[in-house]
């Protein structure tokens, strides 16, 4: 203690810049290492910016990829879908002419049979007007 006392005795004005100029070091100092780390740390960031931009522009490309195979499963389905409903409409009106079919034949099988347009008409759901040309060509005379 003695010698910072003397120190400063001896001369108090010397003392005094050469104290403010050891604070100014140090702080400079300071200042220099605390700028070379954020330097540092600010480097490592922009470079993980980089490969977070680069994943990024990866994943959009992946993206589109699958937009473009989704596009392209949803015209397929379409398609089919298409297709689907033609080949319902086909079994449909098979299924129409079948049963119209069938209640023909049954209409001149009975009209063969000597039965009347009303029998006919109740038996095979036919009208009137469908009966009368099936009895005409097929029923007994």
């Amino acid at each position: 203690m003695n010698f910072l006392n003397d120190w400063i005795k001896n001369d108090p004005s010397g003392t005094i810049v050469t104290l403010f100029l050891v604070f100014t070091v140090i702080i400079i100092s300071l200042v220099l290492i605390a700028y070379l780390i954020d330097h540092k740390k600010n480097k490592q960031n922009l470079q993980r910016i980089f490969m977070l931009e680069r994943a990024i522009k990866d994943l959009i490309e992946q993206f589109r990829a699958f937009e473009l195979l989704f596009s392209d499963q949803k015209r397929t389905i379409q398609d089919y879908k298409y297709s689907l409903e033609k080949i319902d409409l086909e079994i449909a009106r098979l299924a129409d002419s079948s049963s119209g079919e069938s209640k023909i034949t049954l209409a001149i099988q009975m009209a063969n049979q000597g039965k009347s347009i009303s029998e006919i008409s109740e038996a095979t759901n036919l009208s009137t007007e469908e009966v009368e040309p099936i009895i005409k060509y097929h029923g007994k005379n």
